[in-house]
């Protein structure tokens, strides 16, 4: 087992990461039909892959 102080790899001061959420209105859903179709009932959240 690697021991991680042992070995740092990156600076105490350097963030990883950062994550946000932002805020979500529930204004339009699809059909339940629909949203089977797609995947989701939120149309914020469709976002169909697009052949390259």
């Amino acid at each position: 087992m690697v021991n991680a102080a042992k070995y740092k790899v990156m600076p105490s001061k350097f963030k990883l990461a950062t994550a946000y959420i932002p805020f979500q209105y529930m204004c339009k859903l699809y059909s339940p039909m629909e949203g089977l179709m797609k995947g989701t009932i939120f149309p914020e959240l469709y976002k169909p892959y697009k052949k390259k």
